[in-house]
């Protein structure tokens, strides 16, 4: 028996509910953006460079994804950039969240989702390292992780899209983490879920969150100062309609990673020349 919704008219039926999402407005949305301002203390540069045209939006990913909501609620509110958050189909997979998410804007990240997207003009923001940055190590925070991933560099090029890759420095440390994600999942308690079926036999490692500390070991993410700096566009209008080579792939998308990791350490520097401005208060909380 035939499925009652195969996978094409599922990906059509998304794909029109997410054309179909105006930016959202409202005292709530406002409220959001005063509150994330006054918690981090948020800076913008390079806002000079953003392009005129709908564009592909790439930056680094931060422990536990709380950036991606920071970052996309302050373009909305601020700029008036209403960006499309791409995610992994495992987190569309709940019906609950994803009426959440898609009503803000978000929408899966599969190509024809994203291609029909780039057709209709939309400005998109995407974490190429995706759920394996956001449960990254301590000691791998500000590295960029996308694995072997080509896919977003292979559609920007073919639909003639513009990426502007950007940087972020702070989100990254609003968590310790109590356990991190091998840690958790190599405890007694996951393993006896597997093993009753709880949890898939096969859970994947970058599923499995770290146990995070913000204030005061608390689950509120520390008051850290945030930058976000917006590096020279790239345009690949010259591509359009065109399936580029794995070469030109690499080429493009090692463009981008250089991009990202000269402006993360130009906001490190940035922050460190900046630290004095930053009140007792939010010192004590950002321990």
């Amino acid at each position: 028996m035939a499925d009652e919704n195969p996978p094409h008219l599922e990906l059509a039926t998304h794909i029109e509910r997410v054309l179909g999402v105006t930016m959202p407005s409202g005292p709530g949305i406002s409220f959001s953006a005063a509150l994330l301002r006054r918690w981090f203390k948020p800076s913008f540069f390079g806002l000079e460079r953003l392009p005129g045209k709908p564009a592909l939006f790439v930056g680094n990913h931060s422990l536990l994804a709380v950036d991606a909501f920071v970052f996309h609620i302050l373009m909305h509110n601020d700029y008036r950039r209403f960006l499309r958050p791409l995610g992994d189909k495992t987190l569309f997979a709940n019906e609950q969240y994803a009426d959440a998410v898609i009503e803000l804007g978000a929408a899966l990240g599969h190509a024809e989702v994203v291609a029909a997207l780039m057709a209709a003009g939309r400005d998109l923001l995407l974490y190429p390292g995706g759920t394996y940055e956001a449960v990254k190590l301590p000691e791998q925070r500000y590295e960029l992780m996308w694995k072997n991933r080509y896919g977003f560099i292979r559609l920007a090029a073919k639909m003639g899209y513009t990426i502007v890759p950007f940087a972020a420095v702070g989100p990254d440390e609003y968590f310790d983490q109590h356990l991190t994600g091998p840690e958790v999942q190599g405890a007694q308690l996951t393993q006896l879920l597997i093993q009753l079926g709880i949890l898939p036999a096969d859970l994947r490692s970058d599923l499995v969150p770290p146990i995070p500390s913000g204030v005061m070991g608390t689950p509120i993410p520390k008051p850290k100062t945030t930058y976000y700096s917006f590096c020279a566009p790239i345009d690949l209008s010259g591509y359009a309609g065109r399936n580029i080579t794995q070469k030109q792939q690499e080429r493009i998308r090692s463009d981008v990673e250089q991009a990202i990791d000269l402006e993360i350490k130009n906001l490190l520097l940035k922050r460190e020349q900046s630290r004095h401005k930053d009140g007792l208060l939010r010192r004590i909380l950002s321990i």
